[in-house]
This record gives C-alpha cells, structure tokens and sequence, in this order.
C-alpha cells in the first residue's frame, strides 16, 4: 500500500513540466513557455517517462504526438494543477496576463460563426492564450474533447459520449442558392424538381448537412449530388455559371448576392432546425479559464443573426 511518503521522492514541480509538453507537444515550445532551457526539459521528460512507465511523448513524422497513456494524463494533470492554482491562488483568472494554450475543434462553418469575434477577443483581453484550430468528424471531436485532447468543440452534436456537457447557442436553418439564371422568374422550386437538378453538396460530417440527406432517406427520397467539397465558405462561389443547387446554412449566405449572380429561395421541404453547441468535458468544468473561454464564446455567439435574415 503506497503511503503519503512516498510523494516525497516525486518532484511536483515535474508535474508543471509535464502539463507544457502534453499541451505543446514539442520539447523547445514547452522550455520557451517555462522559460527553462531545452535540455533542461529533456531531462525533466526522461525523468517523467521512467517516473511513470511510459513514453509519453513519441515521434511520428516530423512531429511529437501523445501515447495513449499520455492522453489518459491530460484531464487529470489538469484537474489536478488547477486543483493547486485554486488552492494557492483562488478562483481567480487574470485574462490579460494568463500564459497558455487552448485547442478547440470546429468545421469551417464554426469558424465562420465564431472566430472572427473570439480572435478579437483574445488579441484585446488575453494577449498571451494561443488558440489552436482543430477540424475532424463530430465524434472524432466529442472524443477528443472527452480525452483532455481538444478543451472544447463547436458544432452540432445530436449525440454525446459520457463525461461532456453542451451549451446551447444558437438555432440554424437551411436555405437554398443557385445561379439567379438557374432560378430565373421563379421564386421557388417544388420538390421534384429540386430532386430532379444537380446539387453540389458539402460533405463533412461535423457539418449541418449531413441532415439533408438522413431527412430525404427517411421520406424515401433522394437528391442528385454531382459535385461534393469539404467546405461551407468555398461553396457558394462555385454556383455562378452553373446549374447546380447549394442547401447551405442559412449563416453562410454571402452578404450581396445579386452581384455575384447568385439567387436564394427556400427549400422545398420541411427541414429541421438544427442546434449549434459547444462542448466541453466534466473535468474541466471548473477550470477558471475554461470557464472563461466558454463564456465568451457564449456571448459571441447566443441569439447571434444570420446574414440574410
């Protein structure tokens, strides 16, 4: 049975170390952060790796990921470090001096959404939080949330492992595009000859529009895709001069479409709203400035409007 003495022979401040590499995953980026030289942090590393068994960090390429052990550590460590920041320092968080790295998943069309306003923030409030951008499947992105390897995730998650919690933030719709000559006088088009044109679609799985299609298979149906990119902001600027059809997220819709040739009308069948939340996992639900990141996040974009509404 391990006693309380055994912690006695653990130098804590290891810990400290440990956190920066598995968030930096680079043995030079985590001594820069600490402001300790590069061999140091090697030796700190070994230290770790026959401290706990493990290698913890290992090359693939030309870059450093995290053993399985490693991610198993993330939320943990965390817990733990924040645990003694609360202790020592309180539950205070200080944007406007905070050191430290925070990775968030979202698609293309989260990106559009909500970086614009985060970026402004942090550049204003928190000069010294760098943010990675991560882009995967929804559950490759709830998974990484649930390991510690993402601190959160925008997008639409109908389904969520255990240990995550969401936040809704706003509602969507789907509208449909196409070349204003595709359209012509009409205003609209019925369901057949929705089906019946060519559609470019955007096949992404953490993306909205993967729910076209489930909803058109459930009413037997299926629509014509001719052309299918990964990207919601590439895709409106494919339409002129074509005859394809875009079902896109209503926020997604360019700002004047008449000069680009392009015409909007609604779809011809009753699509669903659908929920864009962030994500984020238990164990990092009191984290101050987690915590702080969701908020603002929250207030970026809650109740938020689309460019054509």
């Amino acid at each position: 049975m391990h006693s309380i003495h055994d912690l006695r022979r653990i130098d804590l401040n290891l810990l400290v170390i440990l956190d920066a590499l598995l968030d930096e995953r680079h043995v030079t980026r985590a001594a820069e952060r600490l402001a300790m030289t590069q061999p140091a942090v090697s030796h700190a590393l070994n230290r770790l790796r026959d401290l706990l068994g493990d290698p913890l960090l290992v090359r693939s390429g030309n870059q450093m990921q995290l053993t399985r052990r490693a991610f198993e550590l993330t939320g943990p460590l965390r817990d733990l470090l924040g645990g003694v920041r609360r202790l020592v320092l309180g539950d205070a968080f200080d944007p406007a001096s905070a050191e430290l790295n925070l990775r968030l998943g979202m698609s293309d069309y989260g990106a559009w959404v909500a970086l614009p306003g985060l970026l402004r923030v942090l550049r204003q409030e928190a000069p010294g939080i760098r943010l990675e951008v991560c882009q995967a499947s929804r559950l490759d992105m709830a998974t990484q949330v649930a390991s510690g390897e993402l601190d959160g995730a925008l997008g639409v998650f109908p389904l969520l492992p255990e240990g995550l919690r969401a936040q809704r933030l706003f509602e969507e719709r789907f509208t449909c595009l196409c070349a204003a000559e595709t359209l012509g006088e009409r205003t609209r088009l019925t369901l057949d000859e929705y089906l019946a044109a060519p559609h470019l679609r955007v096949a992404l799985q953490q993306s909205p529009a993967e729910e076209i299609d489930s909803h058109l298979e459930r009413l037997g149906q299926q629509r014509k895709v001719i052309v299918t990119v990964p990207h919601f902001s590439v895709a409106p600027a494919l339409l002129a001069g074509t005859d394809l059809l875009l079902t896109i997220a209503e926020r997604m819709l360019p700002e004047d479409l008449a000069s680009q040739g392009l015409a909007r009308f609604e779809p011809p069948l009753q699509l669903a709203r659908i929920e864009f939340v962030q994500i984020w996992s238990e164990t990092s639900q009191d984290d101050p400035a987690r915590r702080w990141l969701r908020g603002k996040l929250a207030g970026l974009t809650c109740g938020n409007q689309p460019a054509g509404a």
